[in-house]
């Protein structure tokens, strides 16, 4: 066996850490927010009116059963209303998925230095954690199909948060077959797969019409721009959905009437989605083109909402800069990256902002390393 199909050794689960939050207060005295990869399009017309007549009937509870969303999922995907679970987002879907497919003696995989919400279910879940390495920025196909066995659940993110890229076709295939042929179930965490477009990035809902064991997660909180609403839904067979199923059962009511509405009404409005891909996928490209201009740093390919930027600065001290002028983003220094900032795609008025704070910090960069180098030479 060749050294990169060669397993990560699988090692017990520790206690969960304490959560710290993310912050998403709201930013005053004219703070950018680019830290999280939220959209900066809002959310459709007509799931901003659905949403406000969902209110009229705040008193009562909302479908336990998500019916009328789940019908109209099913309906966009060419699959049945037994292939779809709705849950409070796609945290609490990687959750339910931790706790009801996998077992103690199994675990799950994930790959590192990514979205830590795949780890923490697995470790809410009480089950052994195997990690797979990432290969140059992108899932190592070949070592998270090595890691696959009986039992075991297997955690993509495709698009990849926090790199960008994407799985080619053939190394989704390769995936879907090799966790199936293993055993084990694999979990796609699509969450950013409408940036990409079909020719960018393959989604795996093909294979659930085919009856293999794979469960695609997606939410309404980035392209439909509701992320303030907390709303997903998960696309799998029905023997697995039914396993997500008696676990959703335990919170009843976990996604409220007001998100329902607003989910369903932005499914409907695809011209909007796509609109929102569209200028995404533009902003993010003169963004990365004015990033290169100076000459400093690096913002790289993206088939998500947000880029990474490398730079020669350590990742905290970069985001401390951009802090001082009064912008957000998020340091990846945490997660093994540690020269990258992730940035998310906001308005083009936003977008000039962070290349121009980018320049400056650039350009006083440039002037501390030449100053640092004249005293050296002078010593």
């Amino acid at each position: 066996m060749s050294p990169r199909s060669t397993p990560v050794p699988t090692v017990p689960q520790p206690r969960l850490p304490l959560f710290v939050p993310p912050q998403s207060g709201p930013f005053d005295d004219g703070w950018l927010r680019l830290s999280l990869s939220e959209s900066a399009f809002g959310c459709s017309p007509a799931a901003r009116v659905a949403a406000e007549a969902a209110l009229a009937d705040a008193e009562r509870y909302p479908d336990a059963d998500a019916t009328s969303l789940a019908q109209a999922v099913a309906r966009v995907h060419g699959v049945t209303r037994d292939h779809i679970v709705v849950g409070n987002g796609v945290d609490e879907l990687l959750l339910l998925s931790a706790l009801a497919l996998s077992t103690p003696d199994a675990g799950g995989v994930v790959s590192a230095q990514t979205y830590a919400g795949h780890a923490n279910a697995v470790g809410a879940a009480r089950s052994p954690l195997t990690t797979v390495p990432l290969a140059a920025g992108r899932v190592d196909v070949e070592r998270v199909v090595a890691a696959a066995a009986p039992g075991v659940v297997v955690y993509v993110c495709n698009p990849h948060n926090p790199t960008g890229s994407a799985l080619t076709a053939a190394e989704l295939r390769t995936v879907v077959e090799g966790v199936a042929s293993a055993g084990g179930v694999l979990v796609l965490d699509e969450a950013y797969i409408e940036y990409a477009g079909p020719d960018r990035a393959s989604s795996g809902v093909r294979y659930v019409r085919q009856g293999l064991p794979v469960v695609v997660l997606r939410t309404f909180s980035k392209i439909h721009g509701l992320a303030g609403l907390r709303c997903g839904y998960s696309v799998t067979t029905p023997v697995l959905a039914r396993e997500l199923r008696r676990l959703k059962n335990v919170l009843v009511f976990n996604v409220n009437r007001v998100a329902l509405a607003a989910a369903e009404a932005s499914l409907g409005d695809p011209a909007f989605t796509a609109a929102v891909a569209r200028g995404t996928r533009a902003v993010l490209g003169g963004f990365r083109r004015a990033v290169d201009e100076t000459g400093w740093a690096e913002a790289l390919p993206s088939e998500t909402n947000f880029v990474l930027v490398r730079s020669p600065l350590p990742a905290d001290e970069l985001t401390a800069e951009l802090a001082r002028r009064r912008i957000a983003v998020k340091s990846l220094a945490a997660l093994g990256f540690p020269r990258h900032i992730r940035v998310a795609a906001g308005r083009e008025e936003d977008m000039r902002r962070m290349a121009a704070a980018l320049h400056e910090v650039a350009d006083l960069h440039r002037g501390a390393a030449g100053a640092d180098r004249l005293r050296e030479a002078h010593r």
